[in-house]
């Protein structure tokens, strides 16, 4: 099977590497989060990225990266940390706001999303995106992507759903929409995603273009595809 069976009535997606480009989307934006934290000093902002999964020379994530699998606040403890200085309330607040300013001038959509997206919706199928981004920031990507009305429920590291893997928000979609977790489908490109799924008793897809991280995905999931299209 490669697309979702027909029980299926509802859709949570994951957003970025899945309904967003992650490497064309984050990369810009991560570095000017960096560059809050270090000024112009250029090589410690790059020592910064790669702590949390950025490869300079390859120019892309790691696929288990850690800036991929944490909310906000983790990378900026962690960048404080590499820096040797004491990680405070307000760094949360600081990569909040400097992610929130710099994304939308870097979001890039993965493949057909408004035709995807549009097709599935135009079938009945109710869609939701649970994230480890801000719930605030997620809507203007999807806002600024011109997907943001198709979605009826949206979480994200700050709710109101508890974050991944947590299966408060399938909970909370089922909740949202009446579609019970059976009927549910987690789209996503990370193990985390598919934690969600299993944990909250919905049906587990995982989708990565490159063929390796689908196959190790795969075993985690009951269908893995190679792009949202597919399904």
């Amino acid at each position: 099977m490669s697309a979702l069976p027909r029980h299926i009535r509802g859709v949570l997606f994951d957003k970025d590497g899945t309904l967003v480009d992650f490497d064309r989307t984050w990369a810009g934006t991560m570095k000017a989060g960096a560059a809050a934290f270090v000024g112009d000093d250029a090589a410690a902002a790059v020592r910064l990225c790669e702590a949390v999964g950025w490869n300079e020379k390859a120019g892309t994530f790691a696929a288990d990266a850690f800036f991929a699998n944490n909310p906000n606040a983790a990378i900026a403890r962690r960048w404080r940390e590499l820096l040797g200085q004491t990680f405070v309330p307000s760094d949360a607040a600081l990569i909040d706001t400097t992610f929130a300013r710099a994304i939308l001038a870097n979001v890039t959509a993965l493949g057909d999303l408004k035709g995807t997206v549009g097709r599935l919706a135009g079938r009945g199928i109710a869609l939701g995106v649970a994230t480890n981004d801000s719930r605030a920031s997620a809507l203007e990507q999807l806002d600024a992507l011109g997907v943001a009305h198709a979605f009826v429920f949206v979480t994200g590291y700050d709710g109101p759903s508890a974050p991944k893997p947590d299966p408060g928000a399938v909970r909370d979609f089922a909740a949202a929409t009446g579609i019970p977790a059976e009927a549910i489908a987690v789209v996503g490109d990370s193990e985390n995603d598919m934690k969600l799924a299993r944990a909250g008793g919905a049906f587990a897809v995982a989708v990565a273009r490159d063929p390796v991280h689908r196959a190790a995905l795969a075993a985690l999931a009951d269908i893995a595809v190679a792009r949202i299209e597919d399904l």
